[in-house]
């Protein structure tokens, strides 16, 4: 066992949430790599360690970025990009999940409103059955929207924690 075992765990574990959550499991290499990293690393030393070309850790980089995941910094007198972890498991899950449920939300939001479009005027019984499930539909994706941007605004455990007992019906408000 030892430092090096450990290390590895910590790579498996992150390429493995990378692959959980549709992305390559490169980001979870590289992003395990920094979140252990002392100082922040250039793009070669990030691709020695995760065993990937320059080419595919640069590309990974610039995705991760984008995302949040990672940082570049630019150190002075040195023309070499350095990059770090953002360190908060919550930017991962933020990029990696919440992110995507938050497009299936509004996915499902547009998809019920041209449903109710498409009933248009229709009356009758199935036309009626039909606007009520969509119309229930909308009211908890809208709520499950708003849960979601909740959680991805909030840092505070505290305020978390309370979100869970209410929720867990332990609190009334």
């Amino acid at each position: 066992m030892g430092v090096e075992e450990a290390r590895r765990i910590v790579m498996e574990h992150f390429a493995n949430a990378a692959r959980r959550f549709g992305f390559s499991e490169l980001y979870g290499y590289i992003y395990g790599v920094l979140f252990l990293a002392r100082e922040p690393m250039s793009l070669g030393e990030i691709a020695e360690l995760t065993g990937y070309s320059l080419s595919h850790v640069s590309t990974a980089l610039k995705s991760m970025e984008s995302l949040g995941l990672v940082v570049r910094i630019k150190k002075p007198g040195d023309k070499k990009a350095y990059y770090k972890a953002t360190k908060l498991l919550k930017d991962w899950r933020q990029a990696a999940y919440y992110n995507r449920i938050l497009e299936d939300v509004e996915q499902m939001k547009d998809n019920l409103r041209k449903a109710l479009e498409a009933l248009g005027d229709e009356t009758g019984p199935e036309a009626d059955f039909v606007r009520e499930s969509i119309e229930v539909a909308m009211k908890r994706n809208e709520l499950a929207g708003r849960i979601f941007h909740f959680i991805m605004s909030h840092d505070d455990e505290e305020v978390l924690e309370r979100l869970i007992t209410c929720l867990e019906g332990g609190e009334k408000r």
